[in-house]
């Protein structure tokens, strides 16, 4: 599987946000995406609700940084 790449995420974010896609294909969307940003709630953010515009996701998904204890 292949890291994907901004644009790429984006699309996918929209898709899975407008509801396309069965589950089966939903799910592989979100493993892709999982793959090729640091955050590891990714659907979470996803659906993180009205008022967040797509790009704003992808920007959440890949300004992730964990805390180290």
């Amino acid at each position: 599987m292949k890291k994907l790449n901004r644009d790429e995420i984006k699309t996918l974010v929209s898709k899975i946000r407008m509801g396309e896609g069965d589950d089966h294909e939903v799910s592989m969307w979100v493993q892709n995406i999982s793959m090729s940003v640091p955050h590891p709630e990714v659907i979470k953010v996803i659906m993180s609700g009205a008022g967040v515009t797509d790009e704003e996701v992808v920007e959440k998904l890949y300004n992730y940084k964990p805390i180290i204890l």
